[in-house]
Parts: structure tokens; sequence; C-alpha cells
């Protein structure tokens, strides 16, 4: 059994190669570069228009969503109390004046060069 195909697959390989696409690596490189750019831009915006405008949702997971909002935003009022003690207390604690026991300008404790 043959292949149909060998005589075009000769030709397109018989015109190309190495030293060819070397050359035109070297004088088209921007310009790859330049699509590559652009198709991976036109990727990106594609996929975040599709998240912001064309998100779908059912009916139950807006449900699941709205009752797990809900559950993370319930304000729980006796830790906030006593969060707000704490801090109150910090605050005066950092309020109070520590006296210095020790003159540091003294000198007490050094030793005189000879």
């Amino acid at each position: 059994m043959t292949i149909p195909f060998p005589p075009i697959f000769k030709k397109l390989l018989g015109n190309s190669s190495l030293r060819g696409a070397i050359f035109f690596w070297y004088r088209r490189y921007k310009v790859v570069f330049f699509f590559g750019f652009l198709i991976v831009l036109s990727i990106g915006g594609w996929n975040w228009y599709q998240s912001l405008y064309q998100y779908h949702f059912s009916d139950d997971e807006k449900k699941q969503y709205i009752d797990s909002y809900f559950r993370e935003t319930t304000f729980k009022e006796t830790q906030f109390r006593e969060t707000i003690g704490d801090l109150k207390a910090r605050a005066l604690l950092h309020e109070k004046w520590l006296p210095l026991t020790r003159n540091i300008f003294e000198g007490k404790g050094i030793q005189p060069r000879k």
C-alpha cells in the first residue's frame, strides 16, 4: 500500500530549508512577534468580555451565591465589641508615661580608653 500524497509532501519540503527558515526569521521576527502579541491580546480581550458580560447563573447558583455572601458578611457584634475593648486597652497602655530609670548621658559603666 502506498500513500497517495508523497509527491506533494516532497514538493513542499523540497522548497523549504533550515537556511531559508533562519533568513525568514531574521527578516520578519518583529512582524511575527507583533502578530503573536495581537493574537494573545485579542484572546485576552475576548475572555475578559465573556467573563464580564456573558456570565450565566442558574437560579440555584444565584441562591447559593446569595446565601454564601450573607453568611460571610453577617455582622458578629459580640466579637466586634470585644475587639474594640482590646484596642481601647492597648491605647490606654500606650498613653502611660514610662519613667526613665537610667540616664544614658551620664556614661555609667563606660571604660575610659588608656
